[in-house]
C-alpha cells in the first residue's frame, strides 16, 4: 500500500518532484508546513500503478501553494480504501431489527391506504344517502305545496263552472208508464268493458237511447238493470253508478271480477245475480232508477260531520256524495272523513286519484285514509288502524256504510260497539 500526502493542491500525477528553486526561495515557509498533519491518502498497491515503481522516499512529497494561504482544514485525513462510515457502527446493530422494521413500515403504509380507500369510498355511497335523506321534507313539502296550490285553482274553476250551469245538462231519460207503457223501464245497450288499473274490478259502461238523455237520479240511488240470460232466467240487480249522476249519453258501474258466493242466489222472484261476462257488446238491457239509500233517520240537525266508512267496490257511490258535499255552501256539512279498506293494494287503483285531487282542493275539510285490510275473513275490532281513524261519535255526526253485504254486517256492529247510534247509520250495499 502506498502512501501520498498532500497539503494544499489537487494532484494530477502519482508520480512528480518539486523544483529546488521552490525550496531554495521559500525554505521557512516550507518549513513551517512541516509541522501540519499531512493528508493522507491511501492507494491500494497495482501492478500498474507508476507508484509502485518509485523510489520510497519519494512516495511523500510536501507541497504549498506559492501565492495562497492554506485552508485550516487542508489537512483533513481522508482513507479512500475505507468507508467514510465505518463497518464498526452497525455491528452491534442486528440484521433482524432492520428487517422488522421494513415489514412495520411496509404494513403500515398498506394500512393506511386501506383505510384512506374503505374512507373514500364509505363517503361516496353514505353522502348521496344523507344528502337525499335531508332533502326528502323539503321535496316533500314542495310536493305538497305544489299540490295544494293546484287544488285550490282547481276549486277555483270548478266553482266557476258550476255558476255559469243555469239548467240542467241533458235530457233526463223518461221511465214513467203513461209515455212507455213499458212498467217503468227503459233500455240501455252495453258499450264496453274495462278492467280498472290492477284492481279485481271491472267498469261496465252503456248507451242511452239518445245522446243527451242522462238517468236523472238522486243523491245516493241505485239503478236497476235486468236482462234474460242465457238459460232464460231473469238477471237482475240494483248497482251505484261509477261515473257523475250527470253524465250525459252513457253511465258506468263497477263490479267484481270474480263474483263472490254469496251473490249467485235466487230470491223470491227467481231472480239471480247478473253475470255481465256472458253479454256481449251490443246486447240490449232494461233499466230503470233504483231504491234511494242515502236516508238520515237521526235527531241531529244540522249534519256538520260526515263519515264514510267504506270496503272493495263501495267506494263508487261515496265518491259522488264527497263530491256534492264538499263545495262552500252546498251543505251544512263542515268535516268529511273517509275510511276506505281493500284487501289488496291494486284495488286503491279504483278511486284514489279522484280522492287525491279531492283533498288537494278541499284539504281543510276532507280526510281520506287507505287501509288494507281483509274485511271478509277478519274483525275489524281487531285492526288497530281502523279503531284510530274512525271518530267517535258526536251530535250532528252522520255515517255511511258503503260496501259488500259481507263488511256491511261487521261494520254495522263495529260503529255501535263504538257508539253510534242506529238512527244516525246509512247503510250502502254494493251488491
Amino acid at each position: 500500500m502506498a502512501l501520498l500526502t498532500i497539503s494544499g493542491w489537487a494532484v494530477q500525477s502519482t508520480a512528480f518532484s518539486i523544483p529546488n528553486e521552490y525550496r531554495l526561495k521559500r525554505p521557512a515557509y516550507f518549513r513551517s508546513m512541516e509541522t501540519r498533519t499531512p493528508l493522507n491518502l491511501l492507494l491500494p498497491s497495482s501492478p500498474r500503478s507508476s507508484m509502485s515503481k518509485c523510489p520510497q522516499k519519494y512516495m511523500t512529497t510536501r507541497m504549498a501553494a506559492a501565492s495562497t494561504q492554506l485552508p485550516p482544514m487542508a489537512d483533513l485525513a481522508v482513507r479512500l480504501d475505507e468507508p467514510i462510515l465505518s463497518s464498526k457502527i452497525y455491528r452491534g446493530f442486528p440484521v433482524w431489527k432492520s428487517s422488522i422494521g421494513g415489514i412495520v413500515a411496509y404494513v403500515f403504509k398498506t394500512a393506511l391506504i386501506a383505510f384512506l380507500v374503505a374512507l373514500t369510498f364509505a363517503l361516496v355511497t353514505k353522502l348521496p344517502s344523507l344528502f337525499i335523506g335531508k332533502l326528502k321534507p323539503f321535496a316533500q313539502s314542495l310536493s305538497h305545496g305544489y299540490k295544494v296550490s293546484r287544488g285550490r285553482v282547481l276549486r277555483v274553476f270548478d266553482e266557476r263552472r258550476t255558476k255559469n250551469i243555469k239548467h240542467p245538462v241533458g235530457i233526463p231519460m223518461d221511465f214513467s208508464d203513461e209515455e212507455n207503457a213499458t212498467g217503468g223501464w227503459g233500455v240501455c245497450t252495453l258499450s264496453s268493458r274495462e278492467e280498472v288499473g290492477r284492481s279485481q274490478f271491472v267498469k261496465y259502461e252503456f248507451d242511452l237511447p239518445l245522446e243527451d238523455n242522462t238517468l236523472d237520479l238522486l243523491l245516493g240511488q241505485q239503478v236497476t238493470l235486468c236482462y234474460l240470460d242465457k238459460r232464460e232466467y231473469v238477471a237482475k240487480a240494483d248497482y251505484y253508478l261509477s261515473s257523475p249522476r250527470t253524465s250525459k249519453g252513457s253511465f258506468s258501474i263497477l263490479v267484481p271480477k270474480i263474483k263472490r258466493d254469496y251473490a249467485i242466489r235466487a230470491d223470491e222472484d227467481d231472480n239471480i245475480s247478473p253475470d255481465f261476462t256472458e253479454l256481449a257488446i251490443g246486447d240490449e238491457i232494461a233499466l230503470k232508477p233504483g231504491p234511494e239509500t242515502l236516508q238520515y233517520r237521526g235527531q241531529y240537525f244540522p249534519v256538520t260531520d260526515m263519515v264514510y266508512f267504506v270496503a272493495g267496490e263501495g267506494i263508487a257511490p261515496v265518491i259522488e256524495q264527497v263530491k256534492s258535499v264538499l263545495p262552500s255552501g252546498s251543505s251544512s256539512v263542515k268535516l268529511v272523513k273517509v275510511v276506505w279498506m281493500n284487501e289488496s293494494e291494486k284495488d286503491f287503483d279504483v278511486a284514489q286519484s279522484t280522492l287525491e285531487e279531492d283533498y288537494y282542493k278541499y284539504f281543510k275539510k276532507l280526510d281520506v285514509h287507505c287501509i288494507l285490510e281483509d274485511f271478509e275473513r277478519n274483525e275489524l275490532d281487531d285492526n288497530d288502524e281502523i279503531i284510530a281513524n274512525v271518530p267517535r261519535f258526536n251530535p250532528g255526526t252522520m255515517v255511511v256504510i258503503s260496501g259488500p253485504r259481507s263488511f256491511v254486517g261487521k261494520a254495522w256492529e263495529f260503529l255501535m260497539e263504538t257508539g253510534y247510534p242506529d238512527e244516525c247509520i246509512c247503510v250502502f250495499p254494493s251488491d
